[in-house]
């Protein structure tokens, strides 16, 4: 489910949720939520419901999934717009234990030579990087990674040659979206999220967001425990 905290993208399991409460006006673009984790807090957030919001393209579903729940009953396919609920009550398997969250770590140095200490740190709401191998779309998951570097493009390029290094040795190179032109029907906010925003964390003066087109080199704090890597898969569209 894509939410907003404090005004950053995140998109929230709904493994980790045990109940969600609309507290907006029906019709809002904007709903205000409060999501009860089954880990027994609670998030205050933000959730974009009408019709002119844009929600990013990997958001689940496409288009417009954003802003509708869907599902299946015993009559059939079921469908809701997020406007028209005011409370989504999940069950979970009995004895089943939510996802532990794990928070990553890292040293974003920019290409002006700026350096940042980031918690949290997320690419557009999640902890896998999407890149291009050639015409293939695939992910990278941050957890699993040491460093990513970023080659320099040409002004106005829209993609940006990476290589990443996981912390067994093996490196992976591809290409990351780095457009700062501005798409057809794209909202204000959604245009600055993209370009600006596209990975976030929290620094020590607040919440931090920076766009991939600013960035030289990401250093990861390695976990405590030892991380496995496989092949990363191929993400299906």
């Amino acid at each position: 489910m894509e939410i907003y905290i404090q005004d950053q993208r995140k998109l929230m399991p709904l493994l980790k949720v045990a109940r969600v409460r609309f507290e907006g006006e029906r019709g809002d673009e904007e709903q205000r939520i409060v999501l009860v984790l089954r880990n027994g807090s609670e998030e205050k957030a933000v959730m974009q419901t009408g019709s002119s919001s844009s929600p990013h393209q990997d958001a689940v579903g496409g288009g417009s999934s954003g802003r509708r729940f869907a599902g299946v009953t015993n009559l059939g396919p079921f469908s809701i717009l997020a406007s028209d609920v005011r409370e989504i009550v999940l069950r979970h398997p009995v004895g089943e234990l939510p996802p532990a969250d794990k928070i990553l770590k890292a040293s974003i140095i920019t290409t002006d030579g700026k350096r940042f200490e980031v918690e949290d740190l997320l690419f557009r709401g999640k902890q896998r990087l999407d890149y291009f191998r050639g015409r293939n779309k695939r992910f990278i998951p941050l957890a699993k990674v040491e460093r990513i570097d970023f080659q320099d493009g040409a002004i106005g390029e829209e993609f940006r040659p990476i290589t990443a290094t996981y912390w067994t040795g093996k490196t992976v190179m591809g290409t990351v979206e780095a457009s700062t032109v501005r798409l057809s029907g794209e909202t204000d906010r959604s245009y600055f999220e993209r370009v600006n925003k596209a990975f976030t964390g929290k620094a020590r003066s607040g919440p931090f967001g920076i766009g991939m087109h600013a960035i030289r080199h990401i250093r990861f704090q390695k976990d405590k425990a030892a991380v496995e890597v496989g092949e990363e898969p191929t993400v299906n569209e």
